[in-house]
């Protein structure tokens, strides 16, 4: 058996508390599918996103090598080691990524004529961090802009700094050095590139720190061996002087010149290394792999990002299904107006899809289907909701002892007419005496198509106490209809809201096991909220895809704030529902 759209949540209402059912995996499988199309759609145009960016974006491919670094030779506490080499592979890294690296590089892969280095546009996040890493090379001290020569280069390395990738392996002192290339081998020799780059400027810097080093140790050397010469001379001239009572001062011009063969020992064993230094230098990092040729593409990933999109578009359809649903005022379920609203819906009546009819239907016959014709079933269908909508106000009817009740519609097209004649109908075929009173000033249908040459009416009745009498002695049939009848200046709802009519309600009641009053729409007239108080209750019409729950709030307050008691809800016009 079909069933009506179901909302997942809403906030109760001030209105009487209403129990609501809980959420199960049932109801949250038909919002699903009732939202299937947005789902489906939504995802299909990720993916098709997806396969159209895997389509035309060129592969790319990463190759990766790795160098370590000597680690500190520092006899200090394992904390401040491992502050130590942190502080140094952190230094290092950013040695890698530097213009000096970058720019032998360059040089030595003639990257600057190559076209995938040369395009007109850097993706944004490498733009800004170009922007931010070469502002200060761009321009120099005085602000003059740099040659073509100088841009193009700088642009060359910000495009090669943005498709490397520099990381620490873990919490070792080993880097890798990642490269990305539409071309693999170009990858490849490009990270390799990088790191014997590196390498080779920490030889240089080495070097030439040794060099430094060499000169002052050299100057040092040449400052002691005077000094030793100096000292060595001292102790002889004592010595030939014969001076034997001076054996203290003896001793400390020995111990001077000690000292200073020994500092111009290690002087000169350090000055011999930094010359070692200079002519064999050796550099910190070593390979612990180069890079080879990737023999697959990094990206894109075709697969994982197909997937990423189907998940990202099942994803966005639901959040789109759901923000709709929730922000949709339209009514569409009767589950929500319970749960919103506070008020039950005690039924639904199907909405059948208009069809070409074979004749021109007779208004009595749009009464009997809904304004409804054309495809086989339909009558079936609404037949079937409008007993069940009968057997519900039938148990409303006995536990409220409710006989006199008024249907009033959220707006002109509502339904209200229909469901009013349709349900006195039904009463009367199975027994009940009926009587069923047309008070809509703004649309007599009922007196338009069962009141033509009929004297009496509601109007007369109300005015004339012997048109009320003419009426009750002409009742000899289980389902009676009262037109309004002719009116001008005075309306039924004004008349009866003046409490002198020549009749009672009480008195129908006597007379008749049930009556319905076909009340107008709250929105073009205020009638029923002068009738709906004298009936033992109303019933509200609202049409599916078309009544707002926000005029139905505000009509269930309306009529609350003139004390009429409201019965309940009933939604017209629903989409198909199939057994």
């Amino acid at each position: 058996m079909y069933n009506p759209p179901v909302s997942l949540a809403y906030p109760a209402s001030s209105g009487p508390a209403v129990r609501e059912k809980p959420l199960d995996i049932r109801q949250l499988f038909r919002f699903l599918l009732s939202n299937s199309l947005l789902i489906v759609t939504l995802t299909v145009l990720f993916v098709a996103i997806a396969v159209i960016y895997v389509t035309f974006t060129p592969p790319t491919y990463v190759s990766s090598a790795q160098l370590m670094l000597e680690s500190q030779k520092a006899t200090a506490a394992d904390a401040q080691r491992t502050l130590a080499e942190e502080s140094l592979v952190e230094g290092q890294m950013e040695i890698m990524k530097s213009a000096g690296v970058l720019t032998a590089v360059v040089e030595s892969m003639d990257l600057s004529s190559d076209a995938e280095f040369q395009s007109d546009y850097l993706p944004i996040a490498d733009s800004v961090r170009s922007m931010l890493s070469d502002r200060a090379r761009t321009t120099d001290t005085a602000g003059t802009k740099p040659s073509p020569e100088d841009a193009q280069e700088n642009y060359t390395i910000a495009t090669l700094r943005s498709r490397l990738w520099i990381r620490r392996v873990g919490q070792s002192t080993v880097i890798e050095i990642s490269a990305a290339s539409s071309d693999p081998r170009k990858a490849a020799l490009i990270a390799n590139a990088v790191s014997e780059a590196y390498i080779a400027q920490n030889v240089q810097m080495k070097s030439q720190a040794a060099f430094q080093s060499s000169e002052w140790l050299a100057q040092r050397v040449a400052d002691l061996q005077e000094a030793v010469f100096a000292a060595d001379r001292a102790v002889m001239k004592f010595q030939s002087s014969g001076d034997p009572g001076s054996q203290f001062k003896l001793t400390e011009l020995k111990s001077v010149a000690e000292t200073q063969h020994r500092l111009y020992e290690t002087y000169l064993q350090n000055w011999s290394e930094a010359k070692q230094r200079i002519s064999y230098p050796v550099s910190d990092a070593t390979f612990v792999s180069r890079a080879s040729v990737p023999i697959a593409k990094s990206q894109p990933k075709s697969m994982l990002l197909i997937a990423f999109a189907l998940i990202l578009g099942l994803s966005a359809g639901v959040v789109v299904a759901i923000a709709r649903h929730f922000g949709n005022r339209l009514i569409t379920s009767a589950h929500r107006i319970t749960t919103e609203i506070g008020i039950p819906c005690i039924g639904e009546v199907a909405q059948v899809n208009r069809g070409k009819a074979k004749r021109k239907l007779s208004p009595v016959e749009l009464l009997q289907t809904g304004d409804l014709a054309g495809k086989p079933g339909t009558r079936e269908w609404f037949d079937r909701d409008m007993r069940d909508l009968r057997a519900t106000l039938g148990g409303l009817r006995r536990s409220r002892k409710a006989n006199l009740i008024g249907l009033v519609g959220t707006e002109a097209k509502a339904g209200a007419t229909t469901l009013a004649y349709n349900l006195a109908r039904l009463a009367a075929a199975s027994g009940s005496k009926t009587l069923l009173i047309d008070a809509s000033v703004t649309n007599p249908t009922l007196s338009q198509t069962f009141g033509e040459g009929r004297a009496v009416g509601l109007m007369e009745v109300l005015n004339d106490s012997r048109a009320y009498t003419d009426f009750i002695s002409r009742i000899d049939r289980r389902f009676t209809i009262l037109p309004i009848g002719a009116f001008r200046d005075v309306t039924p709802g004004e008349r009866i809201g003046s409490d002198r009519i020549a009749f009672s309600f009480a008195d129908l009641k006597e007379r008749f096991d049930l009556i319905l009053v076909d009340l107008p729409s709250m929105p073009e007239s205020s009638d029923a909220k002068s009738i709906a108080p004298y009936l033992d209750g109303s019933l509200i019409v609202a049409r599916h895809g078309r009544s707002s729950f926000d005029t139905l709030a505000e009509i269930i307050n309306a009529l609350r704030e003139v004390g009429a008691d409201i019965l309940g809800v009933v939604l017209n016009g629903s989409p198909h529902r199939k057994n």
